[in-house]
């Protein structure tokens, strides 16, 4: 990382430590500013410049900047409240069982939880009552976003929630969620543990398609922070069912490196360069969720490379293949019909085909122009994945 992104870096630290930040020394303002808009982390960062000595912030203008996010930050907090509390309403006047994850609970853990932003609301419900909330939803005049057969979503006075079924889940060990959640009236509770190991779940999911930003390992941090007792050696151990311990053992090592996070770090990333600086430079650069970085395109070029390691010709016709043909899992979540015949997915994917062909056809060069001009930058990326074993 450069002298700008340590210091980004540690002024996200600072805040999750409740300490002050360090002072800035050859810091451009600007390339913090605009690492925090990739992030969606403005709020914190701002909130961190302001504890520094006055002749240590950003000139005038540049602050006002950052104040300005404040501002934006409390106002989107206000109208997800508004719309987390008609969820909530409507779920429980529906006599429908529901699980709150990631921002709608974890923001509650941080310093000023106000700051904790997020993109959308989630929220987890049966299988079994994805098309009654989605009908009941009909008859409120909802603006829906997606719809495919475990999974909707739908704006709410511009607030995007989120609806998983336990079948829409990261890993399959969550398609009995209900079970692991403690029942309080239609709410279940999840706990901090279980929390944690969705988390890293999401964010492995992310990785996988376009990459995570620093927000979702602040949620580890916070995690782990809030939990009275983490045994580590018994969450590892579940993590090992997962096949997620070698992702996990990176991810806390990384969280202890970057915010002194109180959990064991197996990985020494003062003596392991190479590996860090993979790490890092992936996760700062990518912004949230990867967008900044990587698009479809990269996304099946991952996938077309090979055990060689190689972005060569051969990964690109693989990378092709794979956006045409996508495992039939895919394909039967965006295509209702196939619940009740399945036999229909040979047509399935026709429809897919002519879909990106004549409707979606811009979409579709500009995903086949990146598969073909996608370079080293991505062989870089598959090698960090298989480091991290995901």
């Amino acid at each position: 990382m450069n002298n700008n992104e340590k210091y980004f870096v540690s002024l996200i630290s600072s805040h999750l430590n409740n300490t002050l930040p360090e002072l800035p020394v050859d810091i451009d303002w600007e390339e913090i500013y605009r690492l925090s808009n990739i992030h969606n982390v403005c709020a914190i960062v701002t909130n961190q410049i302001l504890l520094l000595p006055k002749n240590q912030r950003p000139e005038k203008d540049m602050l006002i900047k950052f104040r300005q996010q404040i501002g934006y930050t409390l106002i989107d907090y206000d109208n997800k409240n508004n719309a987390l509390d008609f969820l909530i309403n409507i779920l429980t006047k529906s006599n429908i069982d529901f699980i709150l994850i990631k921002g709608a609970i974890l923001r509650d853990y941080y310093p000023i939880k106000e700051y904790r932003t997020s993109g959308d609301i989630d929220v987890i419900i049966n299988y079994s009552d994805i098309d009654k909330f989605h009908k009941i939803l009909t008859t409120e005049k909802i603006k829906f976003t997606d719809k495919r057969n475990n999974f909707f979503s739908f704006l709410y006075k511009g607030q995007n929630i989120e609806i998983h079924s336990n079948f829409d889940m990261d890993h399959p060990y969550f398609e009995n969620i209900f079970d692991m959640c403690e029942k309080r009236g239609f709410e279940y509770k999840i706990s901090n543990e279980l929390h944690l190991l969705y988390v890293l779940c999401h964010i492995i999911k992310h990785f996988n398609l376009f990459g995570a930003g620093i927000k979702m390992f602040m949620d580890v941090d916070i995690l782990i922070r809030h939990m009275k007792v983490f045994d580590y050696d018994n969450f590892l151990k579940k993590c090992r069912e997962l096949n997620i311990e070698t992702f996990a053992k990176a991810c806390f090592s990384l969280c202890s490196f970057w915010f002194n996070t109180p959990v064991k770090a197996e990985i020494n990333f003062n003596k392991n360069n190479n590996f860090r600086e993979l790490f890092e430079d992936e996760i700062i650069n990518s912004g949230s969720y990867g967008f900044n970085r990587r698009d479809l395109g990269n996304y099946y070029i991952s996938k077309g490379i090979g055990k060689s390691g190689k972005n060569n010709i051969f990964a690109k016709l693989r990378a092709f293949t794979a956006m045409v043909f996508p495992k039939k899992e895919y394909v039967k979540s965006h295509f209702k019909y196939l619940k009740k015949y399945p036999f229909l997915l040979p047509f399935a994917y026709l429809q897919r085909l002519f879909s990106a062909i004549f409707i979606r056809t811009r979409h579709s060069k500009s995903t086949i122009k990146s598969i073909m001009n996608s370079k080293s930058e991505a062989e870089q990326y598959k090698k960090l994945l298989n480091e991290l074993n995901i």
